[in-house]
């Protein structure tokens, strides 16, 4: 009898120190990523980042969806990754040839930049587009309004003139007239 008295406050004692310590905070990684049962107590230096990592900019943009009917355009922020300024205007149209939710349609799926330049305040983008790239008449519309807010959202960038590999082309897919350039309106 004494024992099982003895067992239960064991338990009971082992019960309450595990109670106690559920929603507490675990102590930080140590420097290195290893963890330790002690407060993290380092003598090494902090590791500077290589000058690569440096280079590396980060911007917050929006981008540009269409629904899963293909009927409308959903805006979505996306955080974009570049070493020199230039380089922002490739990254930003990257995000329209992918999407994480398959309730938005990536519109410049299948599509390759062959180059993106900006000169003058004019944007020149030229693309090659696979077969499957095409889309129907309400498709190249949302792909066009998709391409114009997503550019348009640098202000340094005062026209957009898109080639398809590399001649000006009057529709990208046949259905919508592609102005050279398309102005900021």
């Amino acid at each position: 009898m004494q024992r099982r008295l003895v067992n239960g406050a064991i338990i009971g004692i082992t019960l309450v120190a595990l109670l106690a310590a559920c929603g507490q905070k675990q102590p930080a990684p140590a420097a290195g990523g290893q963890e330790t049962g002690k407060q993290a107590q380092s003598s090494a230096p902090t590791p500077t980042p290589t000058p690569a990592a440096q280079d590396v900019k980060q911007m917050k943009i929006k981008t540009y969806y269409g629904d899963e009917n293909g009927e409308r355009l959903v805006e979505q922020e996306a955080v974009i990754s570049y070493k020199q300024d230039n380089d922002k205007y490739l990254a930003a149209l990257k995000t329209l040839t992918v999407s994480s939710d398959d309730k938005r349609i990536p519109l410049m799926k299948g599509f390759t930049f062959n180059s993106v330049t900006l000169k003058d305040q004019t944007l020149t983008v030229d693309v090659s587009m696979a077969p499957e790239s095409r889309l129907g008449s309400g498709g190249e519309s949302l792909l066009l309004q998709a391409l114009k807010k997503n550019v348009f959202q640098f202000s340094e960038i005062q026209n957009l003139d898109i080639l398809l590999d590399g001649k000006a082309v009057e529709s990208l897919m046949g259905h919508m007239d592609l102005p050279h350039p398309i102005k900021r309106g």
